[in-house]
C-alpha cells in the first residue's frame, strides 16, 4: 500500500492537484501524476482508475472525474461523495479527479 501526503493549496506549479480560484483542479499532464502519488507515469504503462472523492457539499456541490459514475450520496457532517469508473486504460497522465466549485 502507498500513502500520499500533500497540500494542494502549497502547490503553486499548477501541476498535480492544487487549487485555483477556490477549485480543486488537476493537472497530470505530461508529469503531474507524480506530484498527486507514486506511479510509473510513462505512456506505455496503462491502468484503468477508479476514483471515490469526498467533500463538504455546501463547498463543492460537483465532484467530477474520469468514466462512469457507479455511486453518489451523502455523508454525516454535510458531506458528499461520488465514486467513479474508468473503464477504459490509459496512462496516468490522462486521468482527472476533481471537485470543482461552481
Amino acid at each position: 500500500m502507498i500513502e500520499t501526503r500533500f497540500s494542494p493549496k502549497d502547490n503553486r506549479a499548477l501541476s498535480g492537484l492544487y487549487i485555483s480560484a477556490g477549485r480543486y483542479c488537476t493537472q497530470c499532464e505530461a508529469e503531474g501524476f507524480r506530484r498527486i502519488t507514486y506511479y510509473p507515469d510513462r505512456p506505455d504503462v496503462m491502468s484503468r482508475f477508479t476514483t471515490r472523492i469526498e467533500a463538504p457539499l455546501a463547498d463543492f456541490p460537483t465532484l467530477l472525474s474520469n468514466g462512469n459514475l457507479i455511486k453518489s450520496g451523502t455523508l454525516a457532517g454535510g458531506r458528499h461523495f461520488a465514486h467513479w469508473q474508468d473503464p477504459f486504460p490509459k496512462p496516468a497522465y490522462l486521468f482527472c479527479p476533481g471537485g470543482r466549485r461552481f
